[in-house]
């Protein structure tokens, strides 16, 4: 049986890291973005990362600042084959909507989204499953990416 070529689409800010302009959050402290916020690392990030790494591709798609994404990306070691931001997002009504690339479609046979906010996403194809986290603010005792990894493991 062939392998199934598998694109993970991972989204950041609630999913993998949280941002906060609070003097001090329980999580883990990935970096100091700027005078004023703090990048907070998810657990598991990393662990969710690896089994991502070893089961397909990765984009990162954010509705975040290209540069602020950068940097998470490089504090995470996910070396994503693409980093897409507000940019190439669609404004809908006043809010930027993600969008599925049809030469993903394509080339994949199944797309993965990781992503905390679903609503965000302007997608809809057999080939797309969605991977829902709780939202996560910051707690250090935060268990959320548990299942998606062991769902990971499972491909």
């Amino acid at each position: 049986m062939k392998k199934q070529k598998i694109l993970f689409l991972l989204d950041l800010d609630h999913t993998l890291i949280y941002g906060s302009f609070s003097e001090k959050e329980t999580g883990e402290l990935l970096f100091q973005h700027n005078k004023y916020l703090k990048v907070y690392k998810r657990d598991l990030a990393e662990d969710l990362i690896v089994q991502c790494k070893s089961k397909g591709h990765i984009i990162v798609y954010t509705t975040a600042l290209r540069q602020y994404a950068k940097s998470i990306c490089t504090k995470l070691n996910i070396e994503p084959i693409a980093l897409l931001s507000r940019k190439n997002c669609k404004s809908v009504d006043g809010k930027h909507k993600k969008i599925i690339n049809v030469e993903w479609l394509n080339n994949y046979d199944k797309i993965v989204i990781i992503d905390d906010s679903p609503n965000v996403w302007l997608a809809e194809n057999d080939k797309i499953e969605f991977l829902v986290p709780d939202e996560f603010r910051g707690e250090a005792d935060d268990k959320g990416l548990h299942k998606i990894i062991e769902i990971i493991k499972s491909y």
